[in-house]
């Protein structure tokens, strides 16, 4: 009769451990439920680039759902950023510049409202992009821009989902 009941002990303390959660995500047990995202600032020489790289911060964080973006005053949460350097560099050559590499440099911060200190801080974060230099160039551009962005705001949600911190 002893062996059964600590069988039936053990059983109960494995089905116990294997229902626990655990999570790495800052939305796990931190109580980080919303974020707030103002407009970037630009201090490169494209102009709109702040706002559109603001546009596509917002709509990740819509899509994802994981957090609700809000207001500044009532986010638990705030993402600060500067663009501080768009910059074209030529990436594969014939006899000239066949593609460009279009890369844009991000500082960026989350700040916590509720204990009023920096839960993360990156310089530079680097996102890339190429396009060619031939044909509708302008669109191709755009298209490369698109690129570095994505790969800007991936890292940015990812920072701010597991906690740069």
């Amino acid at each position: 009769m002893r062996r059964r009941s600590r069988g039936a002990a053990l059983a109960l303390l494995l089905l116990v451990c294997g229902c626990s959660y655990y999570s790495t995500s800052a939305t796990g047990g931190s109580g980080i439920r919303s974020v707030a995202i103002p407009l970037l600032d630009n201090r490169s020489l494209e102009p709109e680039v702040h706002q559109a790289l603001t546009d596509s911060l917002i709509e990740a964080f819509v899509s994802d759902g994981t957090l609700r973006v809000l207001d500044e005053d009532r986010a638990d949460v705030v993402l600060r950023g500067t663009i501080v350097e768009v910059k074209d560099e030529p990436f594969t050559y014939v006899q000239e510049a066949d593609q460009y590499q279009i890369t844009v440099f991000l500082n960026m911060t989350c700040y916590d409202t509720r204990q009023k200190n920096a839960l993360w801080e990156e310089k530079r974060l680097r996102g890339y992009g190429i396009y060619s230099a031939t044909g509708r160039r302008e669109e191709a551009r755009r298209e490369g821009l698109a690129q570095a962005f994505e790969i800007l705001v991936k890292d940015v949600v990812d920072l701010t989902q597991v906690g740069g911190w």
